[in-house]
């Protein structure tokens, strides 16, 4: 059984999709500490502004500097869907082959009710996986009951995990390469591998390219079939 495990983000970039593609059981890693202007509640969309992008972001309520993920709570508002919708209005002005089905694919996925933001985060990335026909077999860390022995560095939550749970494979991205030690994992016979996504450009309505946006970027240009492509354009490299 190959896993994954990372935090739960907001529509994140396709990179983030192509590590699900890759895995066949997903740990929604929800307890680490929320990290302000990070990507658990917003990410980059295109703009017309001189950094040719903005961000979409989901507003939380005021916590705690040392609150955890699973504990955030979406702000009391009432209008910031609408006001996401229409930041997304440079799509329509550029003429997005797919705007208005995206649109619409967002329109109905935040109707979800929820105050708990990785309740909507988990939402989002099961609407966006059935999008892309692409399976994501899923469970939220602080759920699982795991019985993890000892004080655990940073790079040793997904060993724990993968130990606990029967896991063969576990699958990260390139970055933080050096948190992990690949000793570790072949002594508890989990064979750790690095996903490196290709990641290539598509038209963004004649400008300059820009990589790593949202996933909503790559639905307002093309086909949910290319995006599935495009998500599982990657290379597996062993540690």
């Amino acid at each position: 059984m190959r896993i994954g495990m990372m935090q739960p983000y907001f529509f994140p970039y396709l990179g983030y999709f192509g590590l699900i593609h890759a895995t066949d059981r997903w740990v929604v890693f929800d307890t680490p500490q929320y990290i302000r202007r990070g990507w658990v509640n917003r990410n980059r969309v295109l703009s017309d502004a001189v950094t040719g992008w903005k961000y979409a972001r989901v507003p939380i309520a005021n916590c705690a500097s040392a609150t955890s993920i699973r504990h955030v709570r979406i702000a009391a508002q009432t209008t910031w869907q609408q006001e996401l919708f229409n930041s997304l209005d440079t799509y329509r002005l550029r003429n997005a082959p797919y705007y208005q089905q995206t649109l619409s694919f967002l329109q109905a996925t935040l109707e979800f009710q929820t105050h708990n933001l990785t309740e909507l985060l988990v939402h989002c990335l099961e609407a966006c996986c059935k999008r892309l026909e692409l399976p994501f077999i899923n469970e939220s860390f602080s759920k699982m009951n795991l019985q993890l022995q000892g004080s655990i560095g940073p790079g040793e939550w997904a060993l724990e995990t993968g130990r606990c749970i029967g896991a063969t494979q576990y699958v990260n991205p390139p970055g933080g390469r050096e948190l992990f030690s690949p000793d570790r994992f072949k002594a508890a016979n989990i064979d750790l591998q690095f996903l490196h996504p290709r990641l290539a450009a598509y038209d963004q309505g004649g400008s300059e390219f820009i990589p790593g946006l949202s996933i909503i970027d790559a639905f307002m240009w093309n086909r949910p079939a290319t995006v599935r492509d495009m998500v599982g354009d990657y290379e597996l490299k062993a540690a």
